[in-house]
């Protein structure tokens, strides 16, 4: 069942509901990234290891927040906070299971509509409100900012 604020998809979420899945979603991706090699030729070595952090981290010390972009596109901003320190990290995020959904739409028996992706989890999630905007801190602030801005340079002028 979909959360009546689906409507709303330009809204920042905050992964409450389902954020131990975001995890073992996070997980199998920088398991592949692994296996295949993919995260020694990235430009950004470190970002692999956030993400692999944030994937392993203790769900109470993790605050994800979710912004839907056009198509499967959404932009994330997480942040890990525990003993040992912080560490705060953003990327975009192409969600591969909610369109191969789409391909395989006339076949309601097929595997792929039975996984759990990042867009039931948007959908499952309200968005945040002012008071929790403002208890952010300074560095998801400004990843939040820029996630506005590539929006808008992205959506067609009217």
């Amino acid at each position: 069942m979909q959360n009546e604020n689906t409507t709303d998809r330009s809204s920042w979420r905050e992964i409450r509901l389902g954020k131990e899945k975001f995890q073992e979603i996070v997980k199998l991706l920088v398991e592949f990234d692994e296996r295949s090699g993919r995260h020694s030729y990235a430009p950004l070595k470190e970002c692999h290891f956030m993400r692999k952090a944030i994937a392993l981290a203790e769900p109470e010390g993790l605050r994800i927040l979710v912004r839907s972009y056009p198509g499967f596109l959404y932009y994330v901003a997480a942040e890990l906070s525990n003993d040992q320190g912080m560490v705060t990290t953003c990327w975009v995020h192409e969600d591969g299971i909610k369109s191969e959904r789409g391909d395989h739409e006339s076949e309601p028996d097929h595997p792929v509509h039975g996984i759990l992706c990042l867009t039931d989890l948007f959908d499952q999630n309200e968005p945040i409100g002012e008071d929790e905007h403002r208890t952010l801190g300074e560095l998801m602030q400004e990843y939040m900012e820029r996630a506005e801005l590539c929006k808008e340079r992205e959506s067609p002028k009217v």
